[in-house]
Formats: C-alpha cells, sequence, structure tokens
C-alpha cells in the first residue's frame, strides 16, 4: 500500500510545480498550484500553496489535501479551521480510490474543481456544481445520488443491504422496485460493496439509530 513510483513520477511529469518529499508516513506534494480552469464557459483563476499529504495506508487512507497560504478563507464553509480542505463525502472518496489510485485523476476530478468552486463562490456567492452537507448527512445525500433513489426510505434499504446481504444478482433489489438486482442497481451496489464500505454503512445505521433515540 501507499503511493507507488509510478504515481511519483506521473505527478512529477504532469505538475512539475509540485515537489515530492517523504517524511515518516507519507508521501507530502507541496508547492504552488495555479488554477486556470473553465465550466460552462465561465473560467476561474487563482493562485493556491497546496500540501497533499498521501498516507502509507493509501488507499485504504485517504489523502489531505491543506491549502497553506491562507489563499482560502477560513471561513469558508467547505474548508477545516486547520487549512484542509473539505472535497467530497469519504464514502465518495473511497469508492473513487477503490477504482482509481491514481493521484493525478484525484488532483483532476476533486482539487481542481474544488478550487474552481471556492473562487467562483468568492465572486458569485453560489456553488456552480452544487453543495452536499458535512458528515452524516453528507453520506446520505452522496448514496442518494448515487443510486439515483427516489426517497430515503430506498437509501435506508440499500444501506442495510449492503451492511448484512452478500451480492446476489437473482435477488430482489433493496430499493424496492420488483426487479432482479443484476437489472436494477446491480453495478453500482458491487462498487460499493467491493469498496469494502460495508463498515461505513454500518456506521451510519448506527448513528442514524442514535440520532432517532435522543429524539
Amino acid at each position: 500500500m501507499g503511493i507507488d513510483d509510478l504515481n511519483v513520477e506521473m505527478i512529477k511529469e504532469k505538475y512539475p510545480q509540485l515537489k515530492m518529499t517523504k517524511d515518516r508516513n507519507s508521501y507530502i506534494c507541496s508547492g504552488e498550484f495555479i488554477l486556470n480552469h473553465c465550466f460552462k464557459d465561465v473560467r476561474m483563476t487563482g493562485k493556491f500553496e497546496l500540501e497533499i499529504g498521501v498516507p502509507e495506508e493509501f488507499p485504504l487512507a485517504l489523502p489531505k489535501v491543506k491549502e497553506v497560504s491562507h489563499c482560502i478563507d477560513r471561513n469558508y464553509p467547505h474548508i477545516y479551521p486547520d487549512g484542509q480542505f473539505c472535497l467530497a463525502s469519504d464514502l465518495e472518496l473511497k469508492i473513487f480510490f477503490s477504482q482509481n489510485t491514481d493521484i493525478c485523476s484525484f488532483i483532476d476530478q476533486y482539487i481542481i474543481p474544488y478550487l474552481y468552486t471556492y473562487r467562483f463562490y468568492e465572486e458569485y456567492g453560489v456553488y456552480p456544481y452544487g453543495e452536499r452537507s458535512h458528515g452524516i448527512i453528507g453520506d446520505l445525500e452522496y448514496l442518494k445520488d448515487l443510486f439515483r433513489a427516489d426517497d430515503w426510505r430506498q437509501v435506508f434499504n440499500i444501506i442495510l443491504f449492503v451492511v448484512q446481504s452478500p451480492y446476489r444478482g437473482h435477488l430482489l433489489c433493496p430499493c424496492g422496485s420488483g426487479k432482479r438486482i443484476r437489472n436494477c442497481h446491480g453495478d453500482i451496489l458491487k462498487r460499493v460493496i467491493n469498496a469494502g464500505l460495508q463498515n461505513d454503512c454500518k456506521k451510519i445505521l448506527l448513528e442514524i439509530k442514535e440520532n432517532v433515540t435522543e429524539r
């Protein structure tokens, strides 16, 4: 586990301004990152000092991305007090890295859109790609979008299936459509199960139960 030599060379080639160093527990990619990105004919630019930490346990442990020069307002809703980016739901990132451990793809698909979103929000006060909540609510919103569920009951039933049942294509889909899994949400369920998200889904159910009990 951890970042491999091919990944390191790809980062050096595509993002030569990022310097690679290694400490005891992780690889650190750091340096000036120049944003020049266009979405729906709206271009945003900017310069940021980034620090991308890739832990030894990667991809089981997720990279952490920080902006270290305070170019991003610490009151921005999607940055933590220590400068770490809230890039996406942990579930989304775990599924991404279960299929693709290319750090350059991670930069392209998550870090660049994050920086673009910040600059767009700074300029116009809205989010160009929409917005998800933090924590468990963000995880649930991601799963609802991933499964294209119509309501939260469907999401709950799908999470329960992931926790309790092995994948069997001939079983009825937990979404309640009446179709076999293989003819319904089979491919997406495989992605979630193959990403090893059973424990994550179990934690979500336990937290939902705790919140309901408290009320």
